[in-house]
């Protein structure tokens, strides 16, 4: 399967892997003073849209599987965060084809 500009479709969470690191590569964290962690960045809207519709996507993913293993879903900044490092992992990880 071929995306509108040649490349083949490798998707993650329903959107390029490629645009999604693209979108990662703009986020750095900064230690806060209580040893949290600050997420920053100024992601361009091209590259934000795909991100916030992966981030979406999988914090659905998220909460369904919860609500499946009869645990109270995950919600707020615990849900976000937790998509957060799931999405990233899901990006980083080898396609399957390149594995």
């Amino acid at each position: 399967m071929a995306t509108p500009d040649g490349d083949d479709a490798d998707l993650v969470a329903g959107e390029p892997r490629r645009v999604l690191r693209r979108a990662l590569a703009h986020l750095s964290t900064q230690r806060r003073e209580d040893g949290s962690l600050e997420l920053l960045g100024d992601v361009p809207p091209e590259l934000a849209d795909p991100l916030l519709r992966a981030m979406s996507r999988v914090s659905e993913e998220l909460a369904a599987d919860d609500e499946r293993r009869g645990a109270v879903p995950r919600s707020g900044g615990r849900l976000h965060a937790d998509a957060f490092v799931a999405l990233l992992l899901r990006v980083t990880d080898t396609p399957p084809e390149q594995a």
